[in-house]
């Protein structure tokens, strides 16, 4: 079983790459201004609505800075970890948290504890809006490039590490 184990890893593995591959080369292919237009109108200030804010308290709650900002937050300092408060619940932040986690899960003093830390992340915040998120952003994306990001987003962070 080990074997065939490893296979479903490979093959997985590769088939992420491929799709990650494709994205950056969407990304090359479109036209910058483009891209930045369609950025800012799907994340920072879309009219008459934003319709993918990438803040975990806006999107959950509708309100910048919400408790779910407060308790990411806090997590973050029981990890010694710090963030702007603009981006603590920012998406990127959180997956950044997540790697960090990854991390230390390598090392055996924080093996235990980061592996619970990063289950419970993902249980108690990532898969509370990535997904819906996703959907939003697949909905609303004019171009190739965020349609493709939106497609990979939910099965890209391994619900473990």
């Amino acid at each position: 079983m080990p074997n065939l184990q490893t296979q479903l890893q490979e093959i997985t593995a590769e088939k992420e790459k491929t799709g990650f591959k494709s994205l950056l080369r969407l990304f090359e292919q479109e036209n910058s201004e483009q891209l930045q237009g369609e950025y800012t109108r799907l994340f920072i200030s879309g009219y008459p609505n934003t319709p993918c804010p990438p803040y975990e308290s806006v999107f959950r709650e509708g309100t910048m800075l919400g408790s779910n900002s407060r308790k990411v937050d806090r997590l973050y300092q029981e990890w010694g970890m710090t963030a702007d408060l603009d981006l603590v619940d920012h998406i990127s932040t959180e997956v950044e948290f997540l790697a960090f986690l990854a991390s230390a899960a390598t090392l055996d003093a924080t093996r235990t504890n980061a592996n619970k830390a990063y289950h419970s992340f993902i249980h108690s915040h990532i898969q509370k809006w990535i997904p819906d998120f996703s959907k939003k952003l697949y909905d609303n994306a004019k171009s190739p490039p965020y349609r493709k990001l939106a497609a990979l987003l939910p099965t890209s962070i391994p619900p473990t590490v």
